[in-house]
């Protein structure tokens, strides 16, 4: 199809997708750093869903730190489903926040390749 004849549609699209790979390319800054003086000091990612919907799907990631400004090993996780989003957090060990992180990776990354019509190898591949 010649470049002229793709409706604007989809080249929003195309460039949507390229837009969420690149910010997966490397580790995104904080949204804040929550001072001393808050409740959970450390820092914090803001994540707003890019949903057709009047009220925004948001989600929290914070870290925390101790006493002494050690990070604690675990992040604290809000979801748009929570009871008191931003407010209501749940505990997540590091190590299963990176088995989770990962796993959702590898999801969208299949989500894609189905979207675009390509067959990967690796997805024929017998699970251990």
């Amino acid at each position: 199809m010649p470049i002229d004849d793709i409706p604007l549609g989809e080249i929003r699209r195309h460039l949507h997708h390229l837009v969420a790979l690149a910010d997966t390319g490397e580790r995104p800054r904080p949204t804040r750093i929550n001072g001393p003086d808050h409740p959970m000091p450390g820092q914090e990612w803001v994540i707003v869903e890019d949903v057709d919907s009047r009220v925004p799907h948001t989600w929290w990631v914070r870290t925390a730190e101790d006493d002494h400004g050690r990070d604690i090993a675990a992040i604290y996780l809000s979801t748009p489903e929570s009871m008191a989003p931003g407010d209501d957090f749940d505990c997540v060990r590091t190590a299963d926040a990176r088995r989770i992180a990962l796993a959702i990776l590898a999801a969208c990354d299949r989500a894609d390749h189905l979207a675009a019509g390509v067959t990967r190898l690796e997805d024929h591949r017998p699970t251990p």
